[in-house]
Formats: structure tokens, C-alpha cells, sequence
């Protein structure tokens, strides 16, 4: 059997995780949304010469969320990148963070992916809570995983240097026309439209 390990992986097994009806898949549900912060953050340093091998290497969510926020410096801020040539959008490419607030919820797992001190019963408050602190966070990972710039572009020198990472089956021919002339355009946003283009080039 193939268990597969990139972000989106842990977000669709925490997915169906959450539609049995069952209390033990919950925790099931924690662990891979724990793995899925983990995974998308390991990704985005893992896409740089920039990052030291050490902070790639990294797991704590404390950590890597200290190694992004240096090795990019946009906070929770939504990077877009358009480009347009003198007839059209080509495409539209997002770089969407692991925000702050996500971080934090993944954090708060370890609350409840340690052997509980006390039982708590079928209509305990506690499981209710645990079940909405994972769909928030499913909520927060669908935006997270969206996007398919493996961070913002950065500038060095004269150069711009951008990672891609885009579904399988993508064309992005179209953006590379011969003897085109092309025109981009950047925006830091604070939060990922809730419409996208019919260009954006984005996980689903």
C-alpha cells in the first residue's frame, strides 16, 4: 500500500479521517494534520539555497515557522504573481504561508496526542472542541496547500528566483510564447481571494 507524504496527502487522509463516525479517528485526524503543517513548511525551506541545511532538516513547528518567517520575511501575507502579455492574463501563480494562527493550532494538538488524564465520557464538551479545532484546521491547510509557489519570489541581484510546484498535468506553455512581450504583476495580499482567476495555476 503507497502512503504518500506530501501535504496534500495528510490533508485528504485528515479529510476522510473526520467523516467516520468514530471518536478514535479523530486522533488519527491530529496526526496527520500535524504531519501535513509539518510537511508544507519542510517544503518551502526544502525549495531555497538560501536556508541552512539544519533548519531543512527541522520538525518542531516552533522552528519551522521561525525558519520560514526569516528565509521569506512576508509574514502571513498572500504573495500573487500575474503575468500578463500585451493581449491577456497568462497565468496567475499564488504563494499562500502556513499563517500564524495555523501554527498555533498545530501546536495545540499536543493537548490532545498525549494519553488523556481523565476519561471523558460520549457527551463530553471536549470531544466537541477537538473536532472543530481539526476542521478549522483543515480549513486553514486547504488555503495553505493552494498555492503552487514554494514561497515569494525572491530578488538577488539583477535575477528573480521562483519555485513552482504545480498538479500533475499542468501546462504552463503558454506562458513561455516566443518574442511575446510580458508584464508581471506582484501583490502582497492579506488573505487568498476567495474567488481565484480562471488563470490562477493552483492546487485543488
Amino acid at each position: 500500500m503507497s502512503y504518500g507524504t506530501s501535504p496534500h496527502d495528510y490533508v485528504s487522509r485528515a479529510e476522510r479521517c473526520l467523516q467516520q463516525n468514530d471518536p478514535r479517528y479523530l486522533f488519527y485526524a491530529a496526526f496527520e494534520l500535524r504531519c501535513a503543517v509539518e510537511a508544507r513548511m519542510q517544503q518551502y525551506l526544502e525549495s531555497w539555497e538560501h536556508v541552512s541545511k539544519k533548519q531543512k532538516e527541522g520538525w518542531e513547528i516552533k522552528k519551522l515557522g521561525s525558519a520560514t518567517e526569516r528565509a521569506f520575511k512576508t509574514g502571513d501575507r498572500v504573495m500573487r504573481w500575474r503575468i500578463d502579455d500585451e493581449h491577456e492574463t497568462l497565468a496567475v501563480l499564488y504563494y499562500t504561508p502556513v499563517t500564524r494562527k495555523l501554527r498555533s493550532n498545530a501546536e495545540r494538538l499536543g493537548d490532545y496526542l498525549h494519553a488523556p488524564k481523565k476519561h471523558h465520557s460520549e457527551g463530553d464538551v471536549w470531544w466537541s472542541e477537538f473536532r472543530a479545532l481539526l476542521e478549522e484546521m483543515i480549513s486553514q491547510l486547504r488555503i495553505a496547500t493552494t498555492g503552487t509557489l514554494m514561497g515569494p519570489a525572491l530578488v538577488k541581484g539583477n535575477k528573480i528566483h521562483m519555485s513552482t510546484e504545480v498538479p500533475p498535468g499542468t501546462n504552463l506553455d503558454q506562458i513561455y510564447r516566443h518574442g511575446a512581450t510580458m508584464t508581471v504583476h506582484v501583490d502582497y495580499l492579506e488573505e487568498l481571494p476567495a474567488t481565484l482567476e480562471t488563470e490562477a495555476v493552483v492546487w485543488k
